[in-house]
């Protein structure tokens, strides 16, 4: 009961410092903001587009929603989860509790299950939002399941190597082009789609697709991208815990 009050206090420390940087809440208003942009600038996009150039390019709806509502969901909260951690490192928090009866696997723990559930929320969040080129609800639910773990693998990868935010923010663009990889491989054909494969948001974009289709194969591209995001997440997680000992 002890070791569960302290993390939930360290918690609410995390939520004060978030809602103290003005750079992070910008960040969680910005991918809502970009639904509600995309809601209304994609049917006028596709129409100016078809009248002048007579492409189509309602087929690719669901290349263009699938890349915010769950690429960009899991990114967001492994921004946030990662710029907390990095503070907890460089205030000495982390430090402190590797000599504390609070294990840091549960403080990581509880951090993580919350970075998964903010991606969650907010690809389904958005998803009603834009409610375009999207498949049936359990399938958008099982994709958003499939791309939430990216979260934290992305926040333990910021905290791990970088030692300071201007290091994050140099990282944190590297990662950005993550999404893009798993969106591009749209256009490739299988098997060389495939090679997307060691980046485990793609299953859930691939489980998005299989269903918007009306696949019936979705959940295998689910229970994939979840495998691949547990092993992603132990290596990650011993990287992290080096990190924070130094």
């Amino acid at each position: 009961m002890a070791s569960t009050a302290q993390v939930m206090g360290m918690l609410r420390t995390d939520g004060i410092r978030l809602r103290r940087d003005r750079f992070l809440i910008g960040t969680a208003l910005y991918i809502v903001a970009i639904a509600i942009v995309v809601r209304w600038a994609l049917p006028w996009a596709s129409s100016e587009v078809a009248a002048r150039f007579g492409f189509d390019l309602t087929p690719y709806y669901p290349l263009i929603v699938s890349h915010f509502v769950i690429q960009l969901a899991g990114l967001l909260a492994g921004i946030l989860g990662g710029f907390l951690l990095l503070e907890s490192r460089e205030d000495g928090t982390l430090k402190a509790l590797l000599v504390s009866p609070v294990p840091l696997s549960a403080y990581v723990a509880v951090l993580s299950a919350a970075m998964v559930a903010l991606s969650v929320a907010l690809t389904l969040v958005e998803g009603a939002i834009i409610a375009l080129g999207l498949p049936p609800w359990p399938a958008l639910i099982g994709a958003a399941v499939a791309g939430a773990p990216a979260a934290p693998g992305l926040a333990l990868f910021i905290a791990a190597v970088a030692d300071n935010k201007t290091e994050a923010f140099a990282y944190m663009k590297i990662c950005s082009l993550g999404p893009v990889l798993a969106s591009g491989v749209w256009f490739l054909s299988e098997p060389w789609q495939w090679a997307a494969a060691v980046y485990p948001p793609y299953w859930a974009s691939k489980a998005y697709w299989m269903a918007e289709t009306g696949s019936g194969s979705w959940p295998f591209w689910m229970v994939g991208g979840l495998i691949v995001s547990a092993l992603w997440l132990v290596v990650l997680l011993r990287s992290f815990s080096k990190a924070a000992r130094r």
